[in-house]
This record gives structure tokens, sequence and C-alpha cells, in this order.
């Protein structure tokens, strides 16, 4: 681990520069802001929706994507700790594990791909032809022999150094203990962004990863998409490679798709439009953690309920760096909220606290895993607590209707957050009607409420 973590910065320092020759052209030359539109998966607006559900079928979804996720966050942490110093793979994350998908379009004709909005992940890779091995997608597999922008990466390149060449052909892969894994060519291609007069921004030699054997071990025919685009800051990342033409920031404001008064999609923003209005925004820095270089932590000092600060030890949520375990996440890949075990302890006995005195409520047992706390409540039940978490230097307070997922045809509610033996991680059902805006230059996380329906 100690050679692969003094590796990083020459290796970041080198991609950056390689990557630093990306062309941008545009029928607006000072563009420098651009949108991509983001939709839930389960919304009608999106191209994998599997139709009406229950609330109870809902929950059941939810929890496979969050215990996904977290199943991907350990495995990535065991292959840090495994890693050879001499390889640059990139991320694969389960076909259930996520929960928003960008549109974009590339190439020469354009061609429409629908790709996973991953924070947690750094390159951005599509399935390709000819396919070795490919789990099924709703859409046309991407032909590189069709599109004129297409390049390989030659082995020549210092890029490929970082990979593998075999037979002349500059190659990735990486695998995941659970049997999912991604290989294909090292490639670039061209991003064409509209705006909202319809003008093109063309971001030429894009590197991204061209799968041609590509297997989610729990992929099935109703929830699949074309790949991922990698945002964190990893040096081969869509942020890292664009990042002059967009500051080195983007933000987005996630809308519940379960309320069927607001529309189903928002816009992932790139560059001088973060795209709040006013508020009051806090900020909080980023703190690296060593098995995690490139996500986005931040330091959780302590959480309140109800304006109750709960008074946790200093170092609750810091990095243990004799187990790796510890620090909080702000992941768009899962849908629950994630406490590490013994904090996660203390917070339920306040929230069951807080609603002691509401003798109308019973708490039930039959809590759809991994949640541990759900009631039954009678309709139109209002009087859910705020949550806050308190970071350094800024508080996120978290509206009552964001912690508890309410069932009003079987008249029940159940918390939004389950514990959890490594990482502590802020899902995406909490972000809801929150504008998030990550600033890699200023190594600042920055939010603000924001009404996400009103996404423009």
């Amino acid at each position: 681990m100690d050679s692969l973590q003094s590796l990083i910065p020459l290796v970041s320092i080198l991609l950056l520069v390689l990557l630093s020759d990306l062309q941008f052209t545009s029928s607006n030359k000072t563009a420098t802001t651009f949108s991509l539109k983001l939709i839930h998966r389960d919304s009608p607006d999106s191209p994998i929706y599997p139709g009406p559900m229950t609330f109870r079928e809902r929950v059941e979804r939810y929890r496979k994507i969050s215990e996904s996720r977290v199943s991907y966050w350990k495995q990535i942490n065991i292959h840090n700790r495994t890693a050879q110093p001499n390889m640059m793979r990139p991320r694969v994350t389960t076909a259930d594990g996520y929960t928003y998908l960008v549109e974009l379009e590339i190439g020469d004709p354009l061609k429409t791909v629908y790709l996973i909005m991953d924070t947690g992940s750094g390159v951005t890779w599509i399935q390709c032809l000819p396919c070795q091995l490919c789990f099924p997608q709703k859409f046309d597999i991407y032909d590189p022999k069709n599109s004129k922008t297409f390049k390989k990466i030659p082995c020549n390149s210092p890029i490929c150094k970082f990979f593998k060449c075999v037979d002349q052909q500059c190659l990735y892969s990486f695998g995941y203990l659970d049997g999912d894994s991604t290989e294909g060519y090292a490639a670039s291609e061209t991003i064409h962004i509209k705006d909202e007069k319809g003008r093109y921004t063309d971001i030429k030699d894009v590197f991204f990863g061209c799968s041609f054997k590509s297997y989610l071990a729990t992929a099935d025919n109703s929830s699949l998409e074309t790949g991922i685009m990698g945002l964190d800051t990893d040096p081969l990342s869509f942020i890292s490679q664009t990042g002059s033409f967009i500051l080195r920031r983007f933000s987005y404001c996630l809308v519940d798709p379960t309320k069927s008064e607001t529309p189903l999609f928002s816009y992932l923003k790139f560059g001088y439009d973060m795209g709040f209005i006013g508020g009051a925004v806090q900020k909080t820095p980023f703190t690296k953690h060593p098995e995690f270089p490139y996500e986005y932590f931040v330091n959780l000092l302590d959480i309140s309920v109800d304006n109750k600060r709960l008074n946790f030890p200093p170092d609750t949520f810091k990095f243990k760096p004799d187990t790796g375990d510890g620090g909080f996440l702000i992941d768009s890949g899962t849908v629950l909220t994630y406490i590490q075990d013994t904090a996660y302890s203390k917070l339920e006995e306040e929230i069951v606290r807080y609603f002691s005195p509401y003798k109308n409520l019973v708490r039930s047992q039959d809590c759809p895993a991994p949640s541990k706390l759900c009631y039954d409540a009678p309709l139109g039940f209002p009087l859910f607590p705020t949550l806050t978490y308190h970071f350094q230097g800024a508080n996120l307070t978290i509206a009552g209707e964001n912690s508890f997922e309410v069932d009003d045809e079987e008249k029940s509610f159940v918390l939004s957050i389950a514990p959890q033996s490594r990482l502590s991680m802020l899902g995406a059902y909490q972000q809801h009607n929150i504008r998030f805006i990550f600033d890699i230059d200023s190594n600042v996380l920055a939010f603000v409420p924001d009404d996400c329906s009103k996404d423009d």
C-alpha cells in the first residue's frame, strides 16, 4: 500500500499533463459551463423505467441498490490494500449499485448513451462492439467502427504504461471479488454538449474505456445501462480531463422520483453555472482518505436529532489506520445513508426517544433489511425530526421527510439510515432538495437548500 500511495502524486501529475491537450470547439468559444440531463433510474423519464412499483417494492429495490453499493466500497477497500503499484485500473460498479443516469452524446455521427453518474468512480467506460462478453442493455451497443472520431490509445502512449499492451493494443482490465469485471480498449472519443439554445460544444479526445468484455454478476434485463461516467478526482476521470474548461467543479440537485408533482429529472452542471440562485451556502473542506485518495470525503464531527447534539467523541468518524475503517463519504450511488455501527446505535436511540411521546406510533419489527427502525403510524403523521450533520465549518440539516420513507397505504414509515461496519456515507435519499457543489480546485464541498423540481 505504501508503494502505491507514493506513486499516486507522480502518476497524477503525468496524466494531467498528458490530458491537458484536450481540444474544445464550440459555436460559443467562451463556453465554460454546461449541463447534462440527470435521470433517476426508476422515473418514467428513464430509459430503463421498471414500471409502477408499490411502496414495499420500491423500498426493497432501494435497499438492494444500497447493499450492492456498500459491497462495492468494501471490495474497493480490499483491492486498495492488495493493489500492485504498477497498475492503474478503472473501477466497475454492479448493475444494481447505482441511482442516477446521465444522458450524453458521443461520436460522429452522434450517438446517445446513458451512463451511471458515479462520484465514486474514475474512468468513464461504455460497452463496445465487437463484444466478446457483454451484459444485455436496452440500447444498441456503441460500435467504434461507425464513429469518425473514435481513436484507440496506442501502446507507445505514456498513458498505456498504466494499463497493459497486448498484441499492440492498449488494454485495461479490472475485476472484483463478487465476479464483476470489465475489460477493453483504452480509447478516446468526442463528447458533444448541447446548450439551451441548441448550440454544441465539442470536447475532443476524451479518454474512456471501450469495453468488449463486461460481466456483472447481479445483472438482469430490467436494470441495464451502457456504462459509467466517472466523476471522482482520479487523473483519468471526466472531471480531471475537462478540468480547465469546467473550472474543475460540478454540481447536482437530486429530485425525489416518488413525488409525482415534481419533474422526473434535474441536471448535472459543470463550470461557472452551479445552478443555485440564493440561500445561505455553506462550505466544508474535503479530507484525504488514505484508502480512497480520489473520493469525496468530509470531516463529520457530530450529529443532531431535532437540534439535540449527540456529542460523539471527536474521533468517532475519523479514519482508523489500524483497521482501514472510518471516514464520511458523499456518495451519489447509494440510496440509504450508512453510519458506523457504534455511532448508529446512539443515533437510533435518540430517534426512538424523540418518537416516544407519540402514543399513536407503534415500533415495528418487520423492517426491510438493512434498516433497523420502522413504525406503524396513522395516515399523514407529520412530525419527523430534522437531522443535522455537523461538518468541519458547516452544518447540513436534513428535512424530516428526507430521513424517513413513508408508506401511506400501509400506514408506516422507515428510517432511511442503516448501520455499517466500515465507512459512513451520505446516500441519495438524504440529498434530495439540496444543491451540492463539488469544487475540486478549492478543495471544498458547498451545499445549499434548493427546490430541485425547478432545476434548469
